[in-house]
């Protein structure tokens, strides 16, 4: 795929070396064999070796900075190494240095957050619908639009009806006798009732005394016409319906959970809202109606809320994104989110011997589960109470993968000859019109990235709400087959997203929310293809150490995210194509 905006200036420096990123030798440990230069010889006895965190190569026998990147150098003592490919051992003052703080694992109900899209409808049972009790002619229109307001006893229409003028004649007739025949004189009286004549009407029709050749329709309450199904001299039949008229001082929320969600919808459960039509303002509301019919075409369940809508700004056919607090049905165990590296549908958690003489910390791939604020459930891998790594994580594993060992990056050991990275389900029914549209998406994508890059805050919000716009323009279900599900999720976050970084304030936020849409078109490249070749690169210094994912089609390195300080920071993980 050719890039349409590639960067002009040229780097000062040769790629940096794959694979230097994530390489951060804090401990020391170990033996030489993995290559690392000492270029400054380690002192006798108990010297300490001074390092770079991203420039292993990089040795001093005294605190400074690196001559490369400028980064603080730390200590990387000889005391410490490695007990197997899963573990490590640490000295007290390398866990001070390197601020390695643990907390032990929870057992709790989770309370998280379910996030769907949405959409304003009318509220049903405050829905009137207007019919004809009799056949006729319409002679007079006074609601002649849709979206009129009415009140409850406002004429809506007059109509001339021959079986109209008949009823009143018995009416009259039963009046004259009503103390010979007083039941004659009640049922004429329903009979136009039952028609919805008021009785204001009818007594009307009494003292006149005479047969009224035309009659008004009147609104049965109050609230907005959203069906008009007359015009003017239309005849009419006897249960034609002629006007629906909506309260809309509540309106239903109606949102699609997807169904991996589904389970977890309870009746009473807390919703806030936010609207696209009402930027920065959230609303809130609680699920009334889980509907017991599951919506195999969209894969997903609908759920209602009724809120309401004394300002108006509701109305039916609006867009709504809004989350749905639900409580898990039995205790789980939970850890900090800071404590799970992840790469793909890998999770890696550190977790500290209490019974080793010496700090160790061992490696563990968990099975992740749903995330509940600043916690992941763990299915498995983890139990009640043992200590998790919450703050350094990410260093251990920058060491584990200098020395070749288990980390979030080798599934095994490299001794072992079977180092390889898992890659998520690639769908093969994919259309090439499909394909195109994504490809359409990925270099508007390019464009914005290109433009974090050069740190130009406004093109950036320019060219990636143009990029949303073209994600909607594809549609939430239009992709058939087995990949539509996939779709619908990476839709609804690029979507969630994209109107973010569309609201942001400065290009800090920009790059916050550029990192979710590449970890979103990531996954989208990975299931979908696109036409061309594209690289999957990564940087683990940014947003304080958790790291980050971008596309690019180029292998050489420009950092969107730290381009002022460390615009050759990063990796190729993978060429995609």
């Amino acid at each position: 795929m050719k890039n349409p905006m590639k960067s002009t200036y040229l780097y000062p420096i040769v790629a940096f070396i794959a694979g230097a990123l994530l390489t951060f030798l804090l401990f020391g440990g170990g033996d030489d064999s993995h290559g690392h230069d000492h270029s400054v010889s380690q002192d006798e006895g108990n010297g300490t070796v001074w390092t770079c965190s991203m420039h292993p190569s990089i040795r001093d026998d005294e605190p400074g900075t690196c001559p490369i990147c400028a980064m603080d150098l730390i200590p990387a003592t000889s005391g410490e190494g490695m007990e197997d490919d899963f573990s490590m051992v640490m000295s007290e003052s390398a866990m001070r240095l390197a601020e390695v703080q643990t907390t032990p694992a929870i057992l709790e109900v989770p309370e998280y957050l379910v996030w769907a899209p949405g959409r304003i409808e009318v509220n049903e049972q405050k829905l009137s619908v207007i019919s004809a009790h009799f056949a006729g002619r319409i002679t007079e229109l006074f609601v002649d639009f849709t979206g009129a307001e009415v009140r409850r006893g406002e004429p809506l229409a007059r109509v001339y009806s021959e079986e109209l003028i008949v009823a009143q004649r018995e009416l009259l007739e039963a009046y004259k006798r009503r103390d010979v025949s007083p039941a004659l004189y009640r049922a004429a009286r329903q009979k136009l009732a039952f028609w919805e004549l008021t009785d204001s009407q009818i007594d009307e029709i009494i003292e006149r005394g005479e047969v009224q050749n035309d009659f008004d329709i009147l609104a049965p309450s109050s609230g907005t016409v959203i069906t008009r199904n007359i015009s003017r001299n239309d005849y009419i039949n006897r249960g034609q319906a002629l006007f629906e008229i909506a309260d809309l001082s509540s309106v239903w929320l109606i949102m699609d959970v997807f169904e991996r969600d589904a389970s977890h919808i309870k009746t009473g459960s807390d919703i806030s809202f936010n609207l696209q039509a009402v930027p920065g303002e959230t609303r809130n509301a609680s699920v009334s109606f889980v509907e017991p019919l599951f919506n195999a075409a969209n894969r997903t369940l609908r759920v209602r809320a009724q809120t309401e809508n004394n300002d108006g700004l509701l109305r039916p056919g609006m867009l709504l994104s809004g989350n749905i607090g639900v409580a898990d049905s039995e205790a789980r165990i939970l850890v900090p989110s800071s404590a799970v590296l992840w790469t793909g549908p890998r999770s890696i958690v550190y977790v500290r011997d209490m019974e080793a003489d010496s700090p160790r910390f061992e490696a563990r791939e968990v099975t992740l589960g749903h995330r509940t604020g600043d916690y992941f459930v763990i299915e498995e891998g983890i139990e009640e109470g043992e200590q998790v790594v919450f703050h350094g994580a990410f260093k251990m594993d920058s060491e584990m993968q200098l020395a070749d060992r288990f980390s979030m990056m080798n599934r095994v050991s490299m001794d072992d000859d079977m180092h390889h990275s898992e890659s998520i389900e690639r769908f093969e029914d994919v259309p090439e019109s499909f394909k195109g549209q994504l490809t359409e998406v990925i270099e508007l994508y390019l464009i914005g990235k290109d433009a974090l890059v050069e740190s130009e805050f406004e093109p950036a919000v320019e060219v990636f709400t143009r990029m949303k716009e073209r994600v909607q323009a594809i549609g939430e279900h239009s992709l058939p087959g087995s990949g539509h599900e996939a779709w619908m999720e990476r839709y609804a976050a690029l979507t969630q997203h994209g109107n973010l970084l569309a609201e942001a304030d400065d290009i800090d936020e920009v790059r916050t929310q550029f990192r979710f849409i590449s970890d979103e078109l990531i996954k989208a490249v990975r299931q979908f293809g696109v036409e061309g070749v594209v690289y999957q690169q990564y940087c683990p210094m940014t947003f304080d150490w958790e790291g980050s994912y971008w596309l690019s089609t180029e292998e050489q390195i420009a950092n969107p995210y730290l381009p002022e300080t460390m615009l050759m920071c990063g990796e190729v993980i993978e060429r995609l194509e």
